[in-house]
C-alpha cells in the first residue's frame, strides 16, 4: 500500500495532527462533546467504510479499547474502538477506527493504523471520518476534552461582504448525500468563503439533532461567536441564513462544508434518506447570508 501524503493541520500539546493531502478535515461537523471546545478534529480520509485508515499522528500504541454503540439494528454489533498513542507526555485518542496495530507498536504518520468503521454514532449522511483528540496522559477515556486544537494554517480576505453566492456543479449524488465544487478559496489549506472568512461544518436548514454551530476560519469574524481558538470561530447556526437553488429553491436538511489541501467540495444532505437530490453535473447554487 503506497503511503499518503501527509500535511499538518493542527496541533496542541507538543503534538502535530496530519491529515492526508488529498483527503478532507473539519473541526466543527460534529455534535460530541470535545468538538464543542475545539478540542477535536474530524479527518477524512478518502474512500468507504472498510478502507485502510492512515495514522494522524507519530508515537506509540498505549492502549485499545472496544465498546457497542447505539443500534436499531439487533442483528448488527456497531463497535467503537478508542485507540491511544502516546506522544512526549500527551495521548492521542483516536475514534471511528478498528486498529491493525498492537500495543507497543511505534508508528509515524501515514502509517497504516487501522480499518473505518461504521457505527451507531453515524448519521446516514455521514462518510468514514477518524475523529482525533490531544489528552493529557491518564485521561483520554471520557468524553469532555478542555484541550483546544490550534491550526497550523492562515486564511484572510479583504472580502467584507456578509453574503456569498456560489456558484456549483454536482460531482456526486445518491440517496445519501450529493457533492458540490465550486469556486473555492484559501492556498495551502482551501474551502469556501463567507464574510471573509472560510466556513467549516454543518448549516442545518431545519433541526439537525444537536447540531446548532458551524465554524469561521480567518482573521476577523464578521459577526458575533460563541467561542474561539486562534483563528476558528465557533458561531450559532441562528446567525445565517442559506438557500439551495436548482431552477428553483430545493428543500434539503442542511448542507455540509469541510476543508482540504487538495479540492473542497460541498455537501448537500437530503431531508430523509433515499431522496436523490441531484445529477452528477447539475449546475446548483448556494447562496448564504450571515446576520
Amino acid at each position: 500500500m503506497t503511503q499518503p501524503s501527509m500535511e499538518p493541520i493542527a496541533h496542541c500539546r507538543g503534538v502535530t495532527i496530519f491529515a492526508p493531502e488529498s483527503g478532507k478535515f473539519s473541526f466543527m461537523k460534529s455534535p460530541f462533546a470535545a468538538h464543542t471546545t475545539l478540542s477535536a478534529v474530524d479527518i477524512y480520509p478518502g474512500g468507504g467504510f472498510g478502507d485502510t485508515a492512515p495514522s494522524p499522528v507519530d508515537g506509540t500504541v498505549i492502549d485499545i479499547r472496544e465498546y457497542l454503540t447505539p443500534t436499531p439494528f439487533k442483528s448488527r454489533d456497531f463497535k467503537e474502538y478508542i485507540t491511544a498513542i502516546k506522544q512526549g507526555d500527551s495521548v492521542v485518542k483516536i475514534l471511528h477506527m478498528k486498529p491493525a496495530v498492537n500495543i507497543g507498536d511505534t508508528i509515524s504518520a501515514g502509517d497504516p493504523l487501522g480499518i473505518l468503521v461504521h457505527n451507531g454514532y453515524f448519521y446516514f449522511w455521514n462518510e468514514p471520518p477518524l475523529h482525533v483528540e490531544v489528552r493529557q496522559q491518564g485521561d483520554y477515556i471520557r468524553a469532555s476534552n478542555h484541550n483546544p486544537l490550534k491550526s497550523c494554517f492562515e486564511f484572510s480576505s479583504n472580502d467584507t461582504l456578509l453574503e456569498s453566492t456560489l456558484p456549483c456543479r454536482v460531482v456526486f449524488s445518491d440517496e445519501r448525500f450529493t457533492l458540490l465544487k465550486g469556486g473555492y478559496d484559501g492556498q495551502k489549506v482551501k474551502g469556501y468563503r463567507l464574510g471573509g472568512c472560510l466556513i467549516d461544518g454543518l448549516i442545518p436548514m431545519e433541526q439537525v439533532y444537536d447540531i446548532d454551530y458551524f465554524g469561521l476560519i480567518g482573521l476577523n469574524p464578521p459577526c458575533e461567536f460563541m467561542r474561539a481558538e486562534g483563528n476558528r470561530y465557533m458561531v450559532s447556526t441562528g446567525k445565517v441564513r442559506a438557500e439551495v437553488l436548482a431552477g428553483g429553491y430545493v428543500e434539503c436538511r442542511a448542507i455540509a462544508f469541510s476543508l482540504s489541501h487538495s479540492v473542497p467540495t460541498i455537501k448537500v444532505i437530503p431531508k430523509h434518506y433515499g431522496q436523490k437530490l441531484f445529477n452528477v453535473g447539475d449546475e446548483v447554487i448556494i447562496k448564504l447570508s450571515l446576520c
